[in-house]
């Protein structure tokens, strides 16, 4: 049980530094975690011996949610944290390639990948704020669409 209380402290702890502290990027991608760790701990338990379907859907839309934020962001580290989700994906098919996998093997394989994306997006805010105070600004987005879709290009500010 102690582990869980870890993970929770770590996750609030890099989820309020990106929204203290983070660019647009930052932010949404702590929402995304926290909005996961949620539904995470609201989901029903299912059957320990196979594929937990909840667990495989909530983790499909987190890929879904990183993977948006990678390829318009004008960052590299949402595509790390997009590759640790997809290996969290990998180990939903390892566990259903070999139903025999211990059920601890299969849960703590998927919780131990969640702490190398939290410290990636602390390192994100970390050196989103060495560019600001560098140059004063940090261009979050990169792509045409993002920039005429999103409110801090139209003269607005993105809170979360």
């Amino acid at each position: 049980m102690t582990h869980i209380y870890v993970f929770n402290i770590a996750l609030f702890a890099a989820c309020g530094y990106a929204f203290w502290c983070g660019g647009s990027p930052e932010r949404l991608t702590a929402a995304v975690f926290l909005i996961a760790a949620a539904a995470s701990y609201a989901r029903p338990d299912g059957a320990l011996d196979r594929v937990q379907l909840s667990l495989l859907a909530i983790d499909v839309a987190t890929l879904a949610g990183l993977v948006v934020i990678a390829l318009m962001s004008n960052r590299f580290w949402p595509l790390y944290v997009s590759a640790l989700q997809l290996l969290t994906l990998a180990i939903h098919g390892v566990k259903a390639y070999e139903p025999d996998l211990p059920y601890w093997m299969y849960v703590s394989a998927n919780g131990k990948l969640a702490y190398p994306t939290l410290i990636l997006l602390t390192i994100g805010v970390l050196r989103h704020r060495e560019r600001v105070a560098r140059s004063g600004v940090d261009r979050a987005w990169s792509s045409a669409i993002s920039r005429n879709c999103l409110p801090e290009h139209r003269g607005l500010t993105l809170k979360l």
